[in-house]
This record gives structure tokens, sequence and C-alpha cells, in this order.
């Protein structure tokens, strides 16, 4: 995911208390995002971009599977990275780029969220989301020399 680079005011090892988190934000007014990688069976990486202290959009994303999920339904899955084993960094961004992202792709935005029912999101444990059906090839099938086995 490509989003603006902006500073990084904010870091740490995941799980985190991402309620604790979204509280200070929400407080300080921030604007910008929280980017989180956690690492389950694969690599997932999360965004929750904030506007005047207030979430605004999400997106998530697990390249293994090819899966991205974006807006109200990857809120949910944002909150469960949030318990996985990982990092996060807190980037803060002007209005004006958080309006920009947003402009750039309508399907992020996530709705009004509730931050007095956001912990109910947040399960006790990392739960495993994205799973894959592919089969496990050889290096050689990976270069189109499956038949020198």
């Amino acid at each position: 995911m490509n989003f603006p680079v902006g500073d990084v005011v904010g870091k740490g090892a995941s799980p985190f208390d991402l309620v604790g988190e979204v509280r200070k934000l929400n407080s300080d007014r921030f604007s910008g995002y929280i980017i989180l990688s956690v690492r389950g069976d694969f690599v997932e990486e999360g965004v929750l971009f904030f506007r005047d202290g207030l979430i605004v959009a999400c997106s998530v994303e697990c390249l293994a599977v090819q899966k991205l999920i974006k807006g109200v339904e990857g809120l949910e899955y944002f909150a469960n990275e949030s318990r996985g084993l990982g990092f996060y960094q807190c980037v803060s961004l002007t209005k004006s780029q958080v309006d920009l992202v947003l402009a750039f792709d309508e399907k992020l935005l996530a709705g009004d969220v509730d931050l007095k029912n956001f912990p109910k999101l947040i399960p006790p444990t990392f739960l495993r989301r994205f799973s894959s059906v592919a089969e496990k090839k050889s290096a050689l099938d990976a270069y189109g020399l499956g038949d020198l086995k």
C-alpha cells in the first residue's frame, strides 16, 4: 500500500493497546494514520486513517493470498491485527493529505465509527483470518523448470 509519507510520531511492538492509542489520537485531534504489520501464517498490513481525531478510513492487505479489504469491513480485520505479533507506526499527516487519500479511493471510507463501541471489535487474541488453498510448488516449478526434478 502506498500512502503519503509524514512524520512518525509513535511506534512500537504489537500486540498493543489499540483502544488506548485511538483514544489518545482522538483527544489530540490527530490527522494521519496507524500502519500495522503483523505476521501470522502470512504478513498482513493494515492502515487506519484519522482526521481531526476521528477514524475515517481503513484498509487491510494480505499480499500472499491477494486480499485487500477496505472501509468498514477492514476495521474488524485491523482490530484483529492489533492482537498479532508485529509492529506499528503512527504517522502524522495534514488534513489535506488525508482528504487527498480519501478522494483517490472512496472505498477506504469507514463511515461513522462510534469510539465507544470500538473496543468490541478487538478480539482477546489474534485470529487467523487469511488462508491459502495454493499448493506448494518447488523452487524449480517457480521458474518453469518443474520437468527437471
